[in-house]
């Protein structure tokens, strides 16, 4: 009579307790190198010494008077802000935008009104960079057609996803570098010891993988 097996035996290899050690010191190691390698992977500095100078967004009072030693320094012709409506102070506030504001900071710096613009853009909940990007790109269609390469200006971390959507944008037309202005708000090397520098590190890392499958 043919009977029925409803089990079987099979070997299986497992760890040893040296095995697992090796394999924990290995993920390890894993972990400190991508820990000490990905935020200088966010943070790219690669200038291509445009004829214009691009500041991404919402940027702190350091990173324009940056900005400007930059553009003094280099061969740039113009210098133009980017960014949409403030989060704060909005009511109280003469800029509504965060464009307009740091114009503002610049002439509030002495620099020269003839050589910097805003760029406002609309208010978006999502893709708020690329919708710069593209702004800036319209912009350069409609009014500087003659521009052959421009740099982006970003803070820290979130430059290696500025640099991407910019290209993305404007690399068709024009040759795009960026430069990373470095956040004051933690230390690089020690990104994980601060709560900031946690937050920046591992929510750009998460944010420009996204915009690389989804753009």
């Amino acid at each position: 009579m043919l009977k029925l097996k409803l089990t079987k035996r099979t070997e299986c290899v497992r760890l040893t307790w040296a095995g697992r050690l090796v394999v924990l010191l290995a993920m390890l190691v894993i972990v400190v190198v991508v820990g000490r390698i990905l935020p200088y992977f966010l943070s790219p500095n690669k200038p291509v010494n445009g004829q214009i100078l691009v500041l991404d967004g919402q940027i702190p009072d350091y990173a324009i008077e940056r900005a400007i030693e930059i553009f003094n320094k280099g061969n740039y012709e113009l210098i133009v802000t980017t960014g949409s409506q403030i989060s704060e102070g909005y009511h109280v506030s003469t800029y509504k935008t965060m464009a307009d504001l740091s114009r503002g900071t610049f002439l509030a710096l002495g620099f020269d009104s003839t050589k910097v613009i805003a760029l406002p853009t609309k208010f978006v909940e999502r893709s708020r960079t690329f919708n710069s990007a593209n702004t800036l790109h319209q912009w350069l269609i409609e009014n500087r057609p003659d521009i052959e390469s421009i740099d982006v200006l970003a803070i820290g971390c979130h430059a290696r996803r500025s640099w991407f959507l910019f290209d993305k944008a404007n690399g068709k037309h024009v040759q795009v570098g960026i430069i990373s202005t470095p956040h004051r708000g933690f230390d690089i090397d020690k990104w994980w010891k601060n709560s900031i520098g946690t937050r920046i590190v591992l929510s750009e890392t998460i944010a420009y993988f996204f915009v690389k499958i989804s753009t």
